[in-house]
């Protein structure tokens, strides 16, 4: 979903909105493949949080 406003992680510009969380979140930390931020989507893979930037 393409939105705008502030990335809740980061505070550059958002475009997506996590599907899982609702979190605005830019590209960095937004993964496609599953349509959430990048700590959700490492929660449901498993893992820790997202990696370094």
């Amino acid at each position: 979903m393409s939105v705008t406003g502030l990335c809740q992680r980061c505070e550059s510009e958002a475009k997506f909105s996590c599907d899982r969380c609702g979190a605005l979140v830019c590209q960095a930390h937004y993964d496609p493949a599953t349509g959430y931020c990048t700590e959700c989507a490492a929660e449901v893979r498993g893992g820790s949080g997202p990696g370094p930037r």
